[in-house]
């Protein structure tokens, strides 16, 4: 189970290139479920049945996880069995009849749209801060940009001549 699971992630980094984030994640619950399958005497991933893994879930909801990390859980699991079967490792996936439990989901807090005209309108200053603060702002909200995207822009991704800007997304994909 650990060689797999070694080439799994492998895969994840390397060719998926997932965040180093997103990986850890993913490790970390992959590892429960190693786990969970050593304490019962599951030797291989074709021996990790539903109902075992209805069974781990329901532990770790017990132990207090969130609904979120529960999701991420059963997604680390999918992706992993995705990839078994794709290498010929595996024909099953206990995964594949479960849902993630529903969690609460709070709406963000937005800016209202008096407020980020009286941001974008404000007087600029002379300096080179202030109008670096105006313009992060007015290609932040007119943009759609993610915040660590907006964070990652470097002189080299401007095309000043054609007006554009070449942001690298989710997973490296420019967009």
């Amino acid at each position: 189970m650990e060689r797999q699971l070694e080439a799994y992630c492998a895969h994840l980094r390397n060719e998926r290139q997932v965040s180093e984030h997103t990986l850890l994640g993913y490790r970390r619950d992959l590892d429960k479920v190693v786990a969970y399958c050593k304490e019962h005497g599951i030797a291989d991933w074709q021996a990790l049945q539903i109902q075992q893994l209805r069974q781990l879930i329901a532990r770790q909801h017990h132990h207090g996880q969130s609904s979120r990390s529960l999701a991420r859980l059963l997604s680390a699991v999918r992706g992993l069995y995705r990839y078994l079967n794709r290498e010929g490792l595996c024909q099953h996936d206990p995964a594949s009849g479960l849902s993630a439990p529903k969690g609460e989901r709070r709406l963000p807090k937005v800016l209202d749209t008096d407020r980020a005209l009286q941001l974008l309108d404000g007087g600029v200053d002379d300096d080179f801060i202030a109008r670096r603060d105006q313009a992060i702002l007015e290609l932040f909200y007119s943009s759609g940009l993610r915040l660590s995207e907006l964070t990652n822009l470097d002189l080299d991704h401007l095309d000043l001549a054609a007006g554009l800007v070449q942001v690298l997304g989710k997973g490296g994909k420019a967009r």
